[in-house]
């Protein structure tokens, strides 16, 4: 009978606004959770065909799916570095040897970035969870394998120097020396000089100064440069004498004072106290014009100008330990060592989805994909249409309580009214018993 077909469709115009009042009250439970992503329902109504007429007559409603709605949440400064906060697109991915799901292969996505090291120096969720991303060769270049993310805080051994470049401009006002270089006394014998630290196998540090003095040269101008360092440093040094020639050449320069070409004579070095011997090192100028294709900037040059150093600067230096990290928005994670040295450490990815609304909650604001979201498609933070990280930031749940308390009133307001169509249809029902009295 329709009228009591009516009582039926009552019910799951109460049970479709039961659940809708569930998702409400789980949103609003979730409110600060970090990286929550609020939750829509859904309903689609129900059908049937009158037997008599074929009329097709509504028979309630049901809940058609709970639908997941990834907008972006606030971000909100912390005082926590390894807090990570993605603004735009893409999730982290993590994974979990203990998982129950293993549809999922291990691997879980969430945008939750509450991040800490393991006892093992694993970079983990606040679940235990292995943070998945790219590790560092030795050249500081990324893998492109996917792996956990481990910091290490053992030591960096020490690197010799190779190469020193240095930048200075030379007056081309000094007149040319009457003596020659003397390394017994280099500084009556040499128009201007520079120092700069450079290190041995064992990363000692040793300050190695560069002597100029001008040459005659009737093309243009000439310098010759000597690299020397303590005689008491190397193993080869003589007795009574400050210095030890390592290293030196020539420089010459254009009659516009560019730098026109440099040659290396001589470079050797033998550090004492059990460095490795015969270290070489590449003294460099800066880009000449007839080798390198230099055009007299940021170089060497020689013109009507006090003698100064402009920059210099070198490639080795001593051991160093972890001091601490940093992570920029492309996701690489840069270490800080106590020698002065950073260097790229790992990368974290971000994984993107052509259907992200079709990800499966797995609880603890983790994701799983499904067929439906598709396979993740895994890479670098800023590439391709993935969002940036942001350190020392979390993202805000997206649940908007003003919305939610609109949509409890209206929930509450739908589930009496069906209340109402069952007492209706209960009176009506009635009235028809009364009519055999």
């Amino acid at each position: 009978m329709g009228i009591s077909q009516a009582l039926y469709t009552g019910v799951t115009g109460l049970s479709v606004n039961a659940d809708a009042m569930s998702v409400t009250a789980n949103n609003i439970a979730n409110a600060n959770a970090k990286g929550f992503k609020r939750d829509r329902a859904e309903f689609e109504d129900l059908l049937s065909t009158g037997v008599s007429s074929g009329a097709n007559i509504g028979r309630g409603a049901k809940l058609r799916d709970v639908k997941t709605i990834h907008t972006q949440g606030g971000l909100k400064v912390t005082d926590n570095i390894t807090d990570i906060a993605i603004q735009g697109m893409g999730f982290l991915i993590v994974t979990n040897p203990d998982t129950e799901v293993q549809e999922s292969a291990g691997k879980f996505f969430t945008r939750v970035g509450s991040l800490n090291f393991d006892k093992d120096g694993n970079l983990t969720d606040s679940n235990g969870g292995r943070v998945q991303g790219y590790m560092a060769n030795k050249d500081s270049s990324l893998s492109s394998r996917l792996t956990d993310i481990k910091i290490r805080t053992s030591s960096i051994p020490p690197k010799a120097t190779e190469k020193v470049l240095v930048n200075v401009n030379l007056d081309s006002r000094e007149k040319i020396m009457e003596v020659d270089f003397d390394i017994a006394s280099p500084e009556k014998s040499s128009n201007f000089n520079n120092t700069i630290n450079i290190f041995d196998s064992h990363g000692r540090s040793h300050a190695a100064t560069v002597f100029f003095n001008r040459i005659e040269d009737g093309d243009g101008i000439s310098w010759k440069w000597h690299a020397a360092v303590n005689s008491d440093e190397v193993t080869d040094g003589e007795a009574g004498q400050e210095f030890k020639e390592i290293a030196m050449g020539t420089l010459k320069f254009d009659k516009t004072g560019n730098l026109l070409d440099e040659v290396v004579e001589k470079s050797e070095i033998n550090f004492a106290n059990g460095a490795l011997e015969g270290q070489t090192i590449d003294f460099d100028f800066g880009k000449n014009i007839l080798n390198e294709g230099g055009n007299g900037t940021n170089t060497t040059s020689s013109i009507a100008s006090k003698s100064s150093t402009v920059f210099h600067s070198q490639d080795g230096y001593e051991s160093g330990n972890l001091k601490s990290i940093k992570i920029g928005l492309d996701g690489v994670i840069t270490g800080l060592y106590t020698n002065g040295l950073q260097k790229s450490i790992a990368g974290i990815a971000l994984a993107t989805f052509e259907n992200q609304t079709g990800l499966q909650k797995a609880g603890r604001n983790l994701f799983y994909q499904t067929i439906s979201s598709g396979p993740p498609k895994m890479g670098m933070p800023q590439s391709g249409n993935r969002g940036s990280l942001f350190a020392s930031s979390l993202e805000e749940s997206n649940v908007d309580l003003a919305t939610e308390f609109v949509d409890m009133i209206l929930t509450q307001r739908m589930f009496q009214a069906n209340s109402r169509s069952i007492t209706t249809a209960d009176t009506m029902i009635e009235e028809v018993i009364n009519i055999k009295r």
